[in-house]
């Protein structure tokens, strides 16, 4: 696949960053050979496999940190769109830091291509200098790279990147979208969210239907645009410089149909987009109404997963919905359900290689009981869901908290300790039992308050932190800022 075909068709791919004009004529792309100096191979150049190009091809230790790396050369300063050809006969997709001149500049994905003699193009952009420039693909799990035959390189390009639209790889998606409507990407379960950064003095969204919407400029507080549709204003009278903004929405659930949908900013005439770094960790929290965060008022960004992301410095979305149980027995089983888009979808249809969670929470069996699930079934399906979780998720560290109302805890705790014998040293039960008060830290008997979920965040982000890359600092300096509400 050229490159110019390959990017047209990967612009709806998550973790992409960069800016590309919108008027910049086209150089043909250099083609750089993973086999040929000054690229370096941790581990060994291979022609076991056809198909590859040159001499052979880079096929990496089986390791974190055991990187291709390429020595590219720009006649200016700007953005390069970068095309990786690689193959993976795994089923499982390998996750990997891309650093430009030492610096990291995005972590993205590589998804199996079937067999290890199917090669196929990675379309990525990533600012660089003039010159001598490093760009480094570094894997973040044992698994390491897949095998890398060549990288093309060219800065500048055309099209209608860097305008804002949901197309657009400046924006970094986090959660579960959909994309198959290219005017609207459609928000699944709740959580997911939009950065983007922009140049101007004012910012909008396109919506369609009437939804509520928050967002935050520069990092700045949330703030809600409650039953809005069209085109929506956000802020006015910005500085003519850089800036950041946020954009999320409220669940589709219950009584509540709102249309959580992204129809790409409304930039002012003569700016752009341009790159957000994203976030080197993805946590995902899988639950049910108490994940929500439901009833409060703010969810989902006053809810425990929300707080415990933003404490660890991680991307976070949060794969819950109100009733959801464990045990698909007259209920949204969450064992069945994690592996779609959206609690509406009938089929398994979500594509794990979008992006690599690397540590998923998971809170259930809180609805278990109203549902007739007996201990045994419960067990046995929090071991089913575990291994999926495991195979969606190779690299990820597991928590399997106790549920705050002490349902299923013997469950929960065996259906942990039956994975460890298997093999997996990276799912772990957590305890919770004092993290709240029943009587003064919930709405009711079930839900916490948004005291509730504070409480609930300062005692789990320092249980997560340690292991994720450069979160314990992150998440001692948001519990500092804090405070305590114990």
């Amino acid at each position: 696949m050229k490159l110019r075909s390959a990017l047209l068709v990967s612009t709806a791919l998550a973790g992409l960053v960069g800016l590309m004009p919108t008027s910049t004529a086209l150089a043909a792309p250099v083609r750089y050979e993973a086999e040929t100096a000054p690229a370096t191979c941790s581990g060994t150049i291979d022609t076991n496999h056809s198909g590859y190009s040159g001499t052979g091809f880079c096929n990496g230790s089986n390791a974190v940190g055991a990187a291709a790396q390429f020595t590219v050369n720009a006649a200016a300063a700007g953005t390069a769109t970068v095309g990786v050809r690689y193959a993976s006969g795994t089923t499982a997709a390998r996750s990997a830091d891309v650093l430009v001149n030492g610096a990291r500049a995005t972590t993205t994905s590589f998804a199996g291509t079937g067999a290890w003699s199917t090669w196929t193009t990675k379309v990525l952009t990533v600012s660089v200098n003039a010159g001598s420039n490093t760009i480094r693909l570094s894997p973040t799990t044992a698994d390491g790279l897949p095998n890398i035959d060549y990288l093309d390189f060219e800065v500048g390009g055309s099209g209608t990147t860097g305008t804002g639209l949901p197309s657009d790889p400046n924006l970094q998606y986090y959660g579960r979208w959909n994309r198959s409507n290219t005017s609207y990407y459609s928000m699944g379960w709740a959580g997911g969210y939009v950065d983007a950064r922009f140049t101007g003095t004012s910012i909008g969204v396109r919506q369609r239907n009437a939804i509520d919407l928050f967002y935050s400029i520069d990092g700045g507080a949330l703030r809600w645009r409650r039953n809005v549709s069209g085109n929506v204003t956000l802020a006015t009278g910005l500085s003519n410089t850089s800036h950041t903004v946020r954009i999320g929405y409220r669940e589709r659930a219950g009584s509540y149909n709102g249309d959580p949908v992204f129809g790409g900013l409304i930039l002012p005439s003569g700016t752009q987009t341009a790159p957000v770094t994203r976030a080197r960790n993805i946590v995902e929290f899988i639950g049910d109404s108490i994940t929500v965060g439901q009833p409060n008022a703010d969810r989902p960004f006053s809810a425990y997963g929300w707080l415990t992301g933003e404490a660890l410095g991680a991307g976070h979305t949060q794969v819950a919905e109100g009733g959801a149980c464990l045990v698909s027995q007259n209920c949204v089983g969450m064992m069945d359900f994690f592996r779609r888009s959206t609690s509406r979808s009938t089929t398994d249809d979500w594509n794990f290689s979008t992006y690599q969670a690397n540590a998923v929470v998971i809170n259930l069996g809180t609805n278990d009981v109203g549902h007739s699930v007996t201990g045994p079934q419960f067990q046995q399906g929090y071991i089913v869901m575990l291994e999926r979780v495991r195979r969606a998720y190779p690299g990820a560290q597991i928590f399997a908290l106790q549920t705050f109302r002490n349902r299923y805890v013997t469950e929960t705790r065996n259906a942990v300790a039956a994975r460890t014998s298997a093999g997996d040293t990276k799912v772990r039960f957590v305890e919770t039992t004092g993290w709240i008060n029943t009587s003064t830290d919930m709405v009711d008997s079930v839900h916490p308050s948004d005291a509730g979920h504070r409480k609930i965040a300062q005692r789990l982000a320092p249980i997560v932190s340690p292991y994720l890359p450069a979160a314990a600092k992150v998440a001692s300096d948001w519990a500092n800022e804090h405070g305590s509400d114990r």
